[in-house]
């Protein structure tokens, strides 16, 4: 389960950057993640569809009701909140990136959102994997491995160049429950939905 108000879970997002839904609505948030003056956990909202942004408003405090995490705006309505995914940013990144984002954070999923690619280190094996078309991180496509980061990104110069990726440090699975789940560490199962 996940815990907003866990001190480790605040650790772990604080300075991160966070896609959310609110409540039961089909439309993503983008935001990042700060530590008001009291040590609480917030979102910046950033980026979200004209009507969505407006609800949510630009700041969020984020907290926990019962087993869901919520989202209180400062007029204090409170919204239900799932978190999809909480990542750094990698601007246009070379192989060497992507390698430092594993052995400094232990980082072994990278999602392009632009293109819908999934990048995948599986430290068993020592193989990068890239999945075409992985909607929203949850919808397969077409899987290919490599030996190397740097052979892969060359191989597929056509969808993984410029842009945002998002080095995952966190990412919702879905559960019987419907309740979101804390990926304690990346897995090599990724692809298991």
């Amino acid at each position: 389960m996940l815990f907003l108000n866990d001190p480790e879970t605040i650790k772990l997002f604080s300075d991160k950057y966070v896609d959310f839904y609110l409540e039961d609505d089909m439309f993503e948030l983008e935001g990042k993640f700060f530590l008001d003056e009291d040590g609480d956990l917030m979102i910046e909202v950033i980026d979200a569809v004209g009507h969505i942004l407006e609800m949510a408003g630009k700041y969020l405090l984020c907290g926990q009701r019962g087993l869901r995490p919520t989202a209180m705006r400062p007029d204090e309505h409170v919204f239900d909140m799932e978190i999809n995914r909480v990542y750094y940013i990698m601007e246009d990144p070379k192989p060497e990136e992507f390698i430092e984002m594993y052995e400094k954070h232990g980082i072994a999923e990278f999602f392009f959102k632009l293109e819908d690619v999934m990048v995948n280190f599986i430290p068993d094996t020592k193989k990068w994997t890239i999945i075409r078309d992985k909607i929203n991180m949850l919808y397969g496509g077409n899987k290919k491995e490599y030996d190397s980061i740097a052979e892969l990104l060359t191989d597929n110069q056509d969808v993984v160049a410029g842009g945002a990726w998002q080095a995952i440090c966190f990412r919702a699975e879905e559960e019987e429950d419907d309740f979101t789940s804390f990926v304690g560490s990346p897995t090599p199962e990724f692809d298991k939905w």
